[in-house]
């Protein structure tokens, strides 16, 4: 039987090319490939190895693709080499704490990925054992702006906070301010190359600045906003599926607030750029 790929780009094709270091490869979608699906194994580290030394590609959807936890090594190596790769999608896969402790490992040496995205992980969870490789990654990453997943731990506003200290870092570096006082110890200054990088990524689809938001669910009631709330009052704890779409509507919450958030801190960013102080009016000679 034949098996029909999705218009774009095939596994083979993918890999040649990022291989080859093709200029014109600025985006690689490969979400839900069947071919990759089945060799996820076989191929996703050849996709690893020619991403490593990849000068020109800024999106990375390997969403969908059967991606799991011992995957997740070669492509955390590919993470420590790759420079240019701004926008990273591995939602809809199968990446556990494991997988998500290759991919922090990887980011600790990275200084290109601004947006991660881990949501949507089926039959995996990722709770502590993720969130400690992850605070230890930005011991010494200062560009990663976004992770997008549900974290299940209560300590997930240590994680808000290293996101926003990023998130300062990129706002004062489109300001023309300085960051140095805001870098943590031994973390070293943005060269001007890359952040002229970062600049020419910032608008790609997928890839916006925006201000720190992790998604973070706890597995019980008892860590959620509602389920405070009905303690507090007395009452009893709400039906299961009740809970779940509340959670899910303080997430929408979330979202639209950090859009809101990097909608008007662009907007703001558009104005100081071209902004022309009005010529001053000559002074009229005393008659």
């Amino acid at each position: 039987m034949q098996i029909r790929l999705p218009l774009g780009l095939t596994p083979a094709q993918a890999i040649e090319k990022l291989g080859q270091n093709d200029p014109s490869l600025t985006s690689c979608d490969l979400s839900g490939n069947a071919v990759l699906q089945m060799k996820a194994a076989e191929l996703i580290p050849q996709i690893a190895g020619a991403l490593a030394q990849n000068l020109h590609c800024k999106e990375l959807n390997l969403s969908n693709t059967n991606i799991d936890d011992s995957m997740c090594e070669s492509l955390g190596q590919a993470l420590k080499t790759n420079t240019k790769l701004a926008h990273f999608n591995l939602e809809g896969n199968r990446v556990g704490n494991d997988g998500a402790i290759h991919l922090a490992k990887g980011l600790s040496s990275n200084r290109g990925i601004m947006v991660l995205n881990l949501m949507n992980q089926k039959g995996s969870r990722l709770g502590d054992a993720a969130l400690t490789e992850f605070l230890a990654m930005f011991d010494s990453n200062v560009t990663l702006l976004k992770i997008v997943w549900r974290l299940e731990s209560r300590q997930s506003f240590r994680l808000t906070k290293m996101l926003t200290r990023n998130n300062e870092i990129d706002r004062r570096i489109q300001s023309g301010r300085d960051y140095s006082d805001v870098l943590p110890p031994g973390a070293e200054s943005l060269s001007a190359e890359l952040i002229k990088q970062r600049a020419e990524v910032g608008q790609l689809a997928g890839t916006p600045r925006v201000a720190a938001d992790t998604i973070a669910t706890m597995p019980t009631l008892r860590s959620s906003s509602a389920g405070a709330a009905l303690r507090a009052n007395g009452q009893q704890a709400m039906d299961p599926a009740l809970e779940r779409q509340l959670k899910e509507l303080e997430e929408e919450q979330k979202l639209a607030i950090a859009k809101v958030k990097a909608d008007f801190d662009q907007r703001r960013l558009e104005l100081m750029k071209n902004f022309k102080p009005a010529a001053a009016e000559p002074e009229k000679e005393n008659q």
